[in-house]
């Protein structure tokens, strides 16, 4: 009887052990910007991660370094530790971002899994430019947080932040998410010393836009 409880005592250490050793991974999004090797995120995703896995559909997992974060503002910027090998249609900054009246947006979130029959999900919804963030009304999941917000002419004017992880950092109040503005993008380059690339607009519709500029929405795992 001793010993079956010793060996009960010793069984029960040992998973205690383990799962209190294993890191805890967490899960968001993030999109390329500028040359194609640095990735946009949110700062509360990849604070204190030990390690950083950039995961590409259809494409092997690239380790990141964080190149730039700020706290306040809940960004970060990480560079990839390889080119990616991904065939992907720029994203454009937005020049004036949204404009203060509720205007339509989307999103694309990124599959959970890495299948040659994944697709992003488009997301839709209404943005409103009214206090320090872009108030959003959209269906969001937890790892849609750090997907870029496209306006109508498919040019990003923030960052995705769900309700959870903006109030964590914003003064913010109302059930609803929320979504970081391009200003704070654009200043978060010039203090990570990133040139901001200018390039044209495609005037491509929809479903095209979306197969051409999806590679550039990635899953960050932190640990």
């Amino acid at each position: 009887m001793v010993k079956v409880l010793g060996v009960f005592i010793f069984v029960g250490i040992m998973l205690a052990f383990m799962i209190f050793s294993t890191p805890v991974t967490r899960l968001g999004s993030g999109f390329l910007i500028g040359d194609g090797q640095h990735v946009f995120t949110y700062h509360d995703l990849v604070k204190e991660a030990e390690l950083l896995n950039v995961k590409f559909p259809n494409e092997d997992d690239i380790e990141a370094n964080i190149i730039f974060s700020d706290p306040a503002s809940n960004l970060a910027i990480l560079k990839l530790k390889e080119v990616p090998k991904v065939d992907a249609l720029p994203l454009v900054l937005s020049a004036n971002g949204l404009s203060p009246l509720n205007e339509s947006v989307f999103t694309l979130g990124y599959p959970w899994t890495n299948t040659m029959e994944d697709q992003h999900k488009l997301i839709e919804g209404t943005a409103l430019a009214d206090t320090a963030l872009i108030n959003l009304k959209m269906d969001l999941d937890p790892v849609h947080s750090g997907s870029p917000l496209f306006n109508m002419k498919q040019e990003v004017v923030g960052m995705v932040l769900l309700e959870v992880h903006a109030k964590s950092v914003f003064p913010v109040e109302g059930s609803h998410h929320f979504a970081i503005p391009k200003l704070l993008l654009d200043n978060a380059m010039k203090a990570g010393k990133m040139d901001k690339i200018i390039r044209p607009v495609q005037n491509l519709s929809r479903e095209p836009f979306i197969l051409k500029s999806r590679n550039n929405i990635v899953l960050i795992e932190a640990r």
